[in-house]
């Protein structure tokens, strides 16, 4: 043994046989210092290789060495309050400043600020906590490894390094990183410091070990991604693992409660379609109501509930326990039979106006196949103010003026737009049309001369012997005013008695003969492209199939737009049906870009461009 160690061993036992052994050099303790690092300025001041040396020289092995050595350094209460942090693990100690546990220390990895360092300061104790990331002195990220050789530097090796690692490099002399606000004043709440509260106010009744707690569950939670276990990231201890961490959960508390629903958008958009909140929003779900289910915890879970509140297509009932009574009953989405109950009227008229598109709805398809509805409650008053008076087929015919035969005409021209029929609703007991519907169909007479001869349009629909689609044309065309009714200019009278110069109304049917070309109703164009109706609606809405508008009529489309649509493009259901696949697995193996669909545009199907198609089909063959 050498003559070193001999004489470290010797005083070492000296020491220990008197626990009121006085250390000949005793080291104030700084504000604010780390006890770690305090250790090792105490061990270096005393001639002891390491702090565990230091340790080694005292009778007490247990709960009470600490404060033995207190005791023989002559620390006052005062003294020992400016430390900050916990002991080295072999100390027993278990005391821990501001509530937090000895896992929110890091023990082994040190970290420092250069500016600190540079200032000829101490390790601060803050840096000594694993979700500290940055200075609390001077707003700048912390370092952990040699900028040349990147080695990690434990906490004794930083006290000792007098900022120069091992291989020579300077650990002062590296570029200052500084950090924005938000994560600054984050960090300063992790430790025990609310200076900048104010920039993240969500967080004033928290604690600070509930903080340190909502940062390790809510850090994972990084834009574009969606952690499958939050709260259990491995290596916190380490700078890049916290720094990312922290830098999540500041990204997400600044400008409460924006950011955060930014993010659960985000997991709604990217989660496939579900009726379900807790799988739509899980594991984000998860952390709000199974591992930060404490009342100080409470303002994410509003925040949460306030998105679904605005937010959320479908159902929130009774089902859903988890969510606050209030949540449930003021949430403003119902289904189709609590619509209808609401509006007093049966279910298939609230579902043939869903069909129709003339109640908007927001739906999923389950795994069953069947698909769950919900209708806005904003809707209700439409729904009743279209009800209100609404009349079967046989009675608005008789208010037009019109035979039955004729009312269903005006209805497959999408003249006129039933609340119930037969034609979509096959299980209808009777069709219904609103009130409004048949007031549009009422036409306002004006003086006529008194020498013209004139003739009812119900008369004209009888007699003239008009083509196919020509009396749905001349009603159109006396609704939208290009022939005026004659008569005493008192009150709108119905279509079927509204009475037309017969010169004027000969002419207009010989210019339209000549003008006519085949054209279609948006129902009708679906039939030809063999699509459901409202995805044709979406392709006219969307401008990707060619319409155009015809007064009282609607949307029509000609023959040859539709003969373009299809020589443009084509289906993802007829490409998979083609090649024998399934849409979903053809979807994530086509590189050509949708033109529309439901991650697109919010289309109910996928079109591509046939070029693309055949352009792939073309490289993938060569």
């Amino acid at each position: 043994m050498s003559e070193k160690w001999r004489g470290l061993v010797a005083k070492e036992q000296s020491m220990r046989l008197d626990p009121k052994t006085i250390y000949p050099v005793r080291p104030r303790p700084l504000p604010d210092e780390s006890t770690q690092g305090y250790l090792k300025r105490v061990a270096c001041a005393n001639g002891f290789v390491s702090s565990r040396h230091l340790f080694s020289s005292l009778r007490t092995r247990q709960q009470g060495a600490f404060d033995e050595l207190c005791a023989r350094l002559r620390l006052s209460i005062e003294d020992r309050a400016l430390l900050f942090g916990s002991l080295p693990t072999h100390w027993a100690h278990t005391d821990t400043p501001l509530g937090l546990g000895i896992s929110d220390f890091n023990q082994t990895h040190g970290r420092w600020c250069r500016l600190c360092l540079r200032e000829g300061g101490v390790l601060l104790g803050q840096w000594t906590l694993k979700l500290v990331c940055t200075c609390p002195k001077h707003g700048i990220w912390l370092q952990e490894v040699c900028t040349r050789c990147g080695a990690s530097l434990s906490w004794g090796d930083v006290v000792q390094s007098k900022g120069q690692c091992r291989c020579g490099a300077s650990l002062l002399e590296s570029e200052v990183e500084e950090v924005n606000e938000d994560v600054h004043a984050l960090t300063l709440l992790l430790c025990g410091d609310s200076s900048r509260a104010g920039r993240l106010a969500c967080l004033s009744a928290l604690s600070t070990p509930a903080m340190h707690r909502l940062v390790r569950y809510l850090g994972p939670f990084q834009p574009a991604t969606r952690p499958s276990h939050p709260g259990q990231t491995p290596d916190v201890h380490r700078l890049g693992v916290a720094r990312g961490l922290v830098t999540g959960a500041a990204g997400l508390l600044a400008n409460w409660p924006t950011n955060l629903h930014t993010k659960i958008s985000e997991l709604q958009s990217d989660a496939p379609e579900s009726p379900s909140v807790r799988r739509t929003f899980d594991p984000l779900y998860r952390v709000l109501y199974d591992a930060l289910p404490e009342s100080e915890f409470q303002f994410l879970r509003d925040a949460f509930e306030g998105y679904l509140h605005i937010h959320w297509w479908g159902l929130v009932c009774k089902r859903n326990r988890r969510l606050q009574p209030a949540t449930v009953e003021i949430h403003p989405r119902l289904s189709l039979p609590q619509m209808a109950k609401a509006a007093r009227v049966p279910p298939s008229v609230v579902r043939h106006m869903v069909q129709t598109e003339l109640v908007p709805s927001s739906s999923a398809e389950l795994l069953s196949g069947r698909h769950a509805r919900s209708i806005h409650l904003s809707e209700l008053p439409g729904i009743k103010t279209a009800t209100d008076g609404a009349m079967t087929l046989e009675r608005a015919a008789r208010v037009l003026a019109l035979p039955k035969c004729r009312v269903r005409e005006l209805i497959e021209g999408d003249l006129l737009t039933p609340l119930v029929s037969r034609k979509f609703n096959r299980g209808a007991a009777a069709w219904l049309i609103s009130k409004s519907e048949v007031d549009r169909l009422h036409v306002q007479a004006v003086q006529a001369p008194g020498n013209s001869k004139s003739i009812p349009v119900r008369d004209i629909l009888k007699y003239w012997r008009l083509r196919a689609h020509e009396g749905i044309a001349l009603i159109a065309a006396v609704v939208d005013g290009y022939l005026y009714a004659e008569g005493d200019d008192q009150s709108p009278v119905p279509i079927g008695e509204a009475n037309l110069n017969a010169a004027r109304a000969k002419d207009w049917l010989l210019k339209h003969r000549a003008e006519a070309r085949q054209d279609f109703s948006v129902d009708a164009a679906a039939k030809q492209l063999g699509v459901k109706q409202q995805v044709a609606y979406d392709l006219v809405r969307l401008g990707i199939l060619r319409s155009t508008t015809v007064g009282a009529l609607g949307h029509r489309v000609a023959a040859g737009d539709i003969e373009q649509f299809q020589a443009t493009y084509i289906s993802l259901a007829r490409l998979a049906k083609e090649g024998r696949r399934s849409p979903r697995a053809l979807l994530d193996e086509l590189a050509a870009s949708p033109v529309c669909g439901p991650s697109i545009n919010g289309a109910r199907q996928y079109f591509y461009r046939r070029s693309e198609i055949v352009a792939q089909q073309s490289c993938g063959v060569s």
